[in-house]
């Protein structure tokens, strides 16, 4: 008799006001597999997850748990061993860990709540785990990591058999997310079946036995992981081939409009570092970590000091000692982290893109009126997916928030910018979109571009020349056919002497 699945949608549809975002989708889980979960922004992901777990009902579809068709609400959901946990985390902060865990659910003895039976059901729980966390401890001094470890405790509290996890990794460091990887493959062993919603492909091989892949609110694959390259299952997720994601490179000018010579900064980080940008180019900076491409983009723009060295904006040598400095030669910087971009998170979209140029507008007396206008302009031609102007920022994916960051800084009229892994964290229909506005400006010499990127392809597809550092320091460079994998690496290992210098 063939195994029957633990958890099944058949023809699952939803829609949000006239919006399709789930059609006929077709899904089954098995006991005791990992389960990876993938798709672009808006492919409908989050959605059937809080379907499976009785948050939204299917406008149409059938659910079934062991076979037997139901109708799922949470409290029915838990109850038959379903447990979600969303990307924004549920939990009372100020309560203690072991609180948290039977939250709604504690055990009693004759006439009270049984604290003691709590704390010992909490300490066997982290013992299974084999995971650092005192019981005692409050939620708020838990790291993110510990977090989302406490989030799992719960559900384990409550017999969970499938639990599906909503973009679990979105803020844990490297270390954070191997400890989740440690704990998934535990609930494997035991049995319970793991759903993994992701749009990072590195973590979905690493962690997942079986592969879901939406597209457009549609399923267009589920079956096995390991025969497909992340390329092959980044390409099922926006139904394009990857070589087709980087748009046709054009050459720049030779003028000068950023020239860096003998550069080195005060805390000797950055050493005797010289290089040129020219008119409409993207020049990449590539190297390992700890090389020193980021300290010296902060030293550019002023955010570091510098001992010694020169900088020349459009041939007029100019001394830069801080960010708005730097604003005010033209020059901005996208930082690796989006949080410090300068994004406010519980603003309107509308208020973030014209954040740094509401001094130019604050004389039109119809200032809001003119602010919207100048956000639907950036809205259509980033392709900023929104309900409208007036949704709060912190709402929007993170591939949108980018675009609304590029939208702002593109705003101030700038001609250099400074993008330190831009697209970083991003999905790929939004690395597309990233990587084309970026072209469309240098192309039409509207803007010159420097990107810091670890992330090779990125560097090898978007980039005119590419310039690799080395423990604080240009150790080469690359143009044309130069730009290639091997090329890159060595230069960045220090294995082999590379093609060629840095060219003055």
């Amino acid at each position: 008799m063939a195994e029957m699945p633990v958890l099944q949608g058949k023809g699952i549809s939803m829609k949000f006001g006239e919006a399709l975002v789930l059609d006929s989708v077709d899904v089954e889980f098995y006991l005791g597999k990992v389960y990876g979960v993938v798709g672009e922004n808006g492919a409908g992901k989050s959605t059937l997850m809080r379907i499976l777990s009785g948050f939204l009902q299917p406008i149409s579809g059938e659910i079934y748990v062991d076979g037997k068709q139901t109708v799922l609400n949470p409290y029915k959901a838990k109850e038959l061993g379903i447990v979600l946990v969303p990307q924004e985390l549920n939990l009372v902060e100020p309560l203690r860990v072991y609180e948290n865990i039977f939250l709604g659910d504690e055990p009693t003895g004759r006439f009270l709540i049984d604290k003691k039976k709590m704390i010992q059901d909490a300490s066997e729980i982290i013992k299974n785990l084999d995971v650092d966390i005192d019981p005692m401890e409050l939620v708020e001094r838990l790291s993110t990591g510990k977090k989302q470890m406490v989030e799992i405790m719960k559900a384990l509290s409550r017999s969970v058999k499938i639990l599906i996890m909503d973009e679990p990794t979105a803020s844990l460091s490297e270390d954070e997310t191997q400890k989740l990887f440690e704990t998934v493959k535990k609930l494997k062993t035991s049995g319970i079946t793991v759903i993994f919603v992701s749009h990072r492909l590195k973590e979905i091989v690493q962690i997942a036995d079986e592969l879901v892949v939406l597209r457009d609110g549609k399923k267009v694959y589920q079956g096995a992981l390991s025969d497909f390259s992340e390329t092959q299952i980044a390409e099922m997720m926006v139904g394009r081939k990857m070589d087709e994601i980087y748009p046709e490179k054009v050459g720049w000018e030779e003028k000068n409009v950023l020239e860096v010579r003998n550069l080195n900064s005060a805390d000797g980080k950055i050493r005797d570092v010289s290089f040129t940008l020219k008119n409409g180019e993207i020049l990449g900076f590539y190297g390992l970590v700890g090389a020193g491409r980021t300290e010296l983009m902060q030293t550019i723009i002023g955010v570091r000091k510098l001992s010694s060295g020169e900088i020349f904006v459009d041939g007029k040598q100019t001394i830069i000692r801080s960010v708005k400095e730097a604003m005010k030669n033209g020059i901005v910087y996208l930082p690796e982290e989006r949080k410090l971009a300068g994004l406010i998170l519980n603003f309107e979209v509308f208020k973030n893109t014209t954040l740094m140029t509401l001094d130019k507008i604050s004389k039109v007396f119809t200032k809001p009126k003119v602010e919207v206008e100048r956000f639907d302009a950036y809205r259509k031609s980033f392709d900023i997916r929104v309900r409208g102007p007036y949704q709060i920022t912190r709402t929007l994916s993170g591939g949108n928030q980018q675009k609304l960051v590029l939208s702002k800084l593109v705003e101030t009229g700038a001609k250099i910018f400074i993008m330190d892994e831009p697209t970083r964290g991003v999905d790929i229909n939004s690395r597309y979109q990233i990587y084309k506005i970026i072209s469309e400006l240098a192309s039409k010499k509207m803007a010159s571009f420097i990107v810091v990127s670890s992330d090779l392809p990125e560097i090898i597809g978007l980039c005119n020349r590419v310039i690799v550092m080395r423990n604080g320091t240009i150790v080469g460079e690359a143009v044309g056919e130069e730009i290639e994998e091997t090329n890159l690496i060595y230069m960045a290992l220090g294995v082999s002497e590379p093609q060629e210098k840095v060219k003055e």
